[in-house]
C-alpha cells in the first residue's frame, strides 16, 4: 500500500515537473517573441526620427516607412536639402560627375550676373544662330534689343539655347575686347566661366558650351545644390523660375511670353504641384535632370536630381522625394506642437 502511494506520489511529481517545464518553455518563447517585437519597434522609431546622412555612403536610404516610397527613386544621383539650415537630408552619388544638359545654364547665369546689370540693354544680332545645334530648345530670340533679365528668363523658362549664346556673346565681348567674331567672344566667355567655377570651388563642374548642349560637360548634384542655393537668394531669380508661363517686357515695351519646361509648374500637367516653386529642367543624351524648390508646411526643400531614364520618370523620381520631404516636415511640426 505504501509502495502504491509512493508510486502515485512520484507520478504526480513527474507530471508537475513536466508541466512546469512546459510552462517555462512557453514563457521563454513568449518573452522571445515580445523581445523581437520590441526590437522591431525600436528600429522603426529610430528610422523615423533620425535624419539620414548618406554623403559618406553615397547611397539613397529611406528616412521613413514605408520603404517603397524612397526605393522607387531610380535616378543616378540626388541631394535633398532643407533650405532652412542647409541640412542634407538624403543623398545618392552626390559627387558623381554627370551630364548637366541645360542645368549648365544655372552656372552660366551666376557668372554672367557678375558682369551685367539686370536692366542692362543688350543689342542682339543673329550671328549666334549658326551655333544653335539641331534639336535645341529655343526662345526665338530675334535681332533686336533685350535686357539682361530678359535673356536670363529666356534661358530659365523655355531653356532657350539661343538666349544663352546671345548672352555669352555679349559678356564675352566685355571679357575680351579684342575678340572680333561671335565664336571668339563665346570662347572668351567659356574660358572666363570655367576660371570662375574653379575660383568658386565648383570642383565637379566643367562646361564647354553656354547652352548646355555639350556631351563632354560634367557636373554633380553637390555643385548644383550650391549654385541653386546662391541664385535662389536673388528675388528676380525666384520670380522667374516660379512661373509656369513668363511674360517679359522688352526695352521697346513689347512683350514676349514663354512656357516653362518644368511640368511641376504646368497646371494642365498630371505632374502639377502647387507647392513646387521652381527651378529648372535639363535633358540631353537620354539623361533627364531637374532641380526643384519645394515648399511643405512653411519649410523649403531643395531637390537636385540627375540621370532619370525618361522625361516622365524624371518627375516620378522626384515625387518620391517630395513625399519624404512632406513626412519630414510633418514630423518636425509634430515636435513643435508638443513643446
Amino acid at each position: 500500500m505504501e509502495r502504491q502511494k509512493n508510486r502515485h506520489r512520484n507520478k504526480n511529481s513527474a507530471y508537475k515537473y513536466r508541466r512546469r517545464r512546459r510552462y517555462k518553455k512557453r514563457f521563454f518563447i513568449l518573452m522571445f517573441i515580445l523581445l523581437i517585437i520590441a526590437i522591431a519597434s525600436t528600429l522603426h522609431i529610430i528610422d523615423k526620427m533620425n535624419i539620414v546622412d548618406n554623403l559618406a555612403k553615397n547611397t539613397l536610404e529611406p528616412l521613413f516607412k514605408p520603404i517603397s516610397k524612397v526605393s522607387g527613386y531610380d535616378a543616378k544621383s540626388l541631394i535633398l536639402m532643407d533650405m532652412k539650415d542647409d541640412n542634407i537630408i538624403a543623398s545618392k552619388n552626390s559627387e558623381d560627375e554627370i551630364l548637366p544638359a541645360s542645368l549648365a545654364k544655372l552656372f552660366v547665369i551666376e557668372f554672367a550676373d557678375e558682369h551685367v546689370k539686370l536692366d542692362e540693354v543688350i543689342k542682339v544680332d543673329d550671328d549666334f544662330s549658326k551655333l544653335i545645334k539641331e534639336g535645341s530648345s529655343v526662345a526665338n530670340i530675334e535681332k533686336k534689343e533685350y535686357t539682361a533679365e530678359n535673356l536670363f528668363a529666356a534661358m530659365l523658362v523655355p531653356s532657350g539655347n539661343d538666349a544663352a549664346y546671345a548672352l555669352a556673346d555679349y559678356v564675352g565681348g566685355k571679357l575680351d575686347k579684342k575678340a572680333k567674331t561671335t565664336e571668339d567672344r563665346i570662347d572668351a566667355f567659356v574660358e572666363g566661366l570655367n576660371d570662375y567655377l574653379k575660383e568658386k570651388k565648383y570642383s565637379d563642374t566643367v562646361l564647354h558650351d553656354p547652352s548646355g548642349y555639350d556631351k563632354k560637360a560634367v557636373t554633380s548634384v553637390s555643385d548644383l545644390k550650391k549654385v541653386s542655393k546662391k541664385l535662389l537668394k536673388k528675388k528676380w531669380f525666384r520670380n522667374i523660375v516660379s512661373q509656369g508661363k513668363y511674360t517679359a517686357i522688352l526695352p521697346d515695351k513689347s512683350e514676349e511670353s514663354w512656357k516653362n519646361t518644368n511640368e511641376f509648374l504646368n497646371k494642365k500637367s498630371k505632374y502639377y504641384n502647387k507647392n513646387v516653386t521652381g527651378i529648372k529642367t535639363g535633358s540631353l543624351n537620354e539623361e533627364y535632370n531637374i532641380v526643384v524648390l519645394y515648399k511643405s508646411n512653411d519649410r523649403e526643400f531643395l531637390i537636385c536630381s540627375l540621370g532619370s531614364k525618361t522625361r516622365n520618370t524624371r518627375y516620378e523620381d522626384v515625387k518620391h522625394i517630395i513625399e519624404v520631404a512632406d513626412e519630414l516636415s510633418a514630423l518636425e511640426n509634430a515636435k513643435l506642437d508638443k513643446k
